[in-house]
């Protein structure tokens, strides 16, 4: 690219040895930035960092429900480069069923990856950076609106809105901006292994979408790194951005 606006920023990136988190590290690489791949699996985190470049990515093997995890890639970064610039908190769990049969334990499991690991990560990284430092965090468009059967996943992207806003009032007096984005129905290898299935309507939803189709991991990954770039989002904090096709627009049954 002839533009590179995330220029030599350090990245952290959870959830990045795949789907839109490995997206988005080849993203922020090709827009000049480099990026501290985290991953629980540390294979996958090796396989996307080596596939970026040994100068403008490390991979590390760890939990982000761990807060000496959290440390160790924080350390890791400040000993490669110097120290953070942005973050992206993008893992992501779900466990459906309908409320009157799910157990506290799966809530929890839920909560703990989806709303608290961000909230330790975001708490951790804020607590290194500079002034100018960027946060994104991976909703959902079922953050917004409700979807049965789908309890925990839904209440727990839509704390992770609410944090959001929170993180971006309280940090701004650090010139911290903090967003969130909020992907709608995105091709992956486990959508398609849901569609499958039949667990995921793929006809009934492209219908149910302005824009008739599924987006791509691509396209929500320059979602956020539009979010990220301080020259062109420097005025914008506490926003939800929808990568969703027209998705919650469309109220027409």
């Amino acid at each position: 690219m002839d533009r590179q606006p995330l220029l030599e920023r350090r990245v952290l990136i959870t959830g990045a040895g795949a789907g839109i988190g490995a997206r988005t590290a080849c993203e922020v690489v090709e827009r000049g930035g480099r990026v501290a791949v985290f991953d629980l699996d540390g294979e996958a985190a090796m396989r996307t960092a080596q596939s970026l470049g040994a100068d403008k990515a490390i991979s590390l093997q760890g939990d982000v429900t761990d807060q000496e995890a959290i440390e160790g890639v924080l350390d890791a970064m400040t000993v490669a480069w110097g120290g953070i610039d942005d973050l992206v908190n993008n893992v992501g769990i779900y466990d459906h069923g309908p409320l009157l049969e799910l157990s506290i334990a799966q809530w929890q499991r839920v909560f703990e990856a989806n709303f608290m690991a961000p909230i330790a990560v975001s708490c951790a990284a804020v607590r290194r950076m500079k002034a100018g430092g960027s946060i994104v965090n991976v909703s959902s468009v079922l953050g917004q609106v409700s979807a049965p059967g789908r309890g925990p996943y839904c209440v727990s992207k839509a704390a992770l809105i609410s944090l959001t806003k929170m993180q971006a009032v309280e940090w701004a007096q650090r010139d911290i901006r903090v967003n969130a984005i909020a992907p709608g129905y995105i091709t992956s290898k486990e959508t398609d292994r849901l569609i499958q299935s039949g667990s995921i309507d793929y006809a009934g939803i492209c219908r149910r979408t302005p824009l008739g189709r599924f987006g791509t991991q691509e396209e929500v990954a320059q979602g956020i790194c539009f979010l990220l770039d301080p020259a062109q989002a420097s005025y914008i904090t506490g926003h939800v951005l929808e990568v969703s096709g027209g998705w919650t627009a469309y109220g027409f049954v």
